[in-house]
Formats: C-alpha cells, structure tokens, sequence
C-alpha cells in the first residue's frame, strides 16, 4: 500500500500495525461509555474482521488490531449498526475523556453528561473543523484527578463555589508525553455547564485562529502569554 493511502487511512481512524499489512481500527466512544450490544458489535466485528483482539486506549476508546485494508469497509459497517463509528485522530477536537464522577461518591459535577455534550458540540460539531494541532478535553468530577484532566489541552473538573454550589474549573494548556506539563488554572470558576461550554468554545476559535500549523495548544499559549491569551479568550 502507498504511503499516500496509509497517510489518508489514518486520517479516518485506522492505524497501521508495526511489521504488517494490517490495520487496528480506532473506535470512537462517548467518554468510553458503551452499551453491552456496543461492546458486543466491536467484539463480533474483532472476530469476523481482526484477529479476534479488543485493545483499550489511554482515552478510553477502544483498537481492533489487525484488519486486513480489504476487510475496513465491512468492519465499519458492522459497527455502525449499533451506532459506533472510528475516528479520533488527526489535527482536530479528539474524542473527551471523562471520569465516572456520575457515579463516584466524590464527584461534584455529573461527568457524564458534561462530556457528552462536549463531545456532540465539539468533536461531532466541529469535525470538519482543521485545527493547528490535536486538540484533546479531559472532564473530572473532583479535585482527585483521576483521569488527569489538567494534562488534556483543556480541563474541566468539578469545584465547590466560594458562596456554596457546585462550579468548573478549567485548565488551559495541559499536556503529557516527553515534556509533559500540568494546565494553568483560569482564575474564574464556571457556574453552570452552560458557561464551561461557552468558554470551550471560545478557547477553540482563539486557537484556531492564533495557533500556528503543528503547533500545540500550550505552545500557542507560551507564544502569546497566558494572561493575553487569556484576555482574547474571555
């Protein structure tokens, strides 16, 4: 297969296997959350189309490993019967991680839902939307930090109001691998999902419109300066 087609397969969520001719198929969850029939379908597809394998990402989606290109059709279609799809990859809005706050007795803000309108709003919204770089969102419930939400470009977690309530804070600037660093805190504290939405938003076209090609969300942020940026944002 030409580089050109590996390139574009990527692109659409298929990664190829070191040393093969195969594929490992990217899907897409929801704050990986599934269904049990979800988990069923990618389990059938993995044995009809892979080699039988289900792998886990560290953003909670989930890889097929070894799908032959001929067999990339079938797979997809097999998965969107039960409404899943691949995807996540390239320099756009990635899919949200997000903590089981919903459920955990120290979660503040419910997790779940948050991330799911940030993921219909954002990475189903704005998917044809060509940012700089990737661009990823991490939801925690609670000042614990499970899912490590100040590492993703930006944060989200649940915080106790000053006056009593229940508030989001937000992290700008996070990021992890060789030169990984925690985001800054925005002064403000969020009042409802509502204003935490908005000012994702908002976040998003600054650096659409200020972040250079290949350039990081917390690269732009160094270049600018965070209180600049942070000034343009609000």
């Amino acid at each position: 297969m030409k580089a050109e087609e590996i390139k574009s397969l990527k692109g659409r969520g298929w990664l190829l296997n070191k040393g093969t001719e195969t594929f490992s198929a990217r899907v897409v969850t929801v704050n990986g959350k599934l269904t049990a029939e979800q988990i069923e379908a990618v389990a059938a597809a993995a044995r009809r189309h892979g080699r039988g394998v289900v792998t886990l990402t560290s953003r909670l989606s989930m890889e097929v490993p070894g799908v032959p290109a001929a067999e990339i059709g079938a797979f997809e279609a097999a998965i969107e019967k039960a409404g899943l799809s691949v995807g996540g990859t390239g320099p756009r809005v990635r899919p949200v991680v997000a903590c089981k706050g919903s459920l955990c007795p120290h979660g503040l803000i419910d997790t779940f839902a948050l991330s799911e309108k940030i993921h219909r709003r954002f990475y189903v919204g704005w998917r044809g939307m060509t940012l700089p770089a990737k661009f990823k969102i991490g939801v925690g419930g609670c000042p614990n930090n499970c899912v490590k939400p100040n590492l993703n470009d930006i944060g989200v977690v649940g915080a106790v109001l000053p006056g009593g309530g229940r508030g989001y804070k937000i992290t700008l600037g996070g990021h992890w691998g060789r030169t990984g660093a925690a985001g800054r805190e925005v002064p403000t504290i969020q009042p409802d999902e509502g204003s935490a939405l908005d000012f994702i938003e908002r976040t998003l076209c600054f650096y659409h419109d200020n972040g250079q090609p290949g350039e990081r969300f917390f690269k732009t942020l160094d270049r600018i300066g965070f209180e600049k940026a942070l000034e343009m944002i609000n």
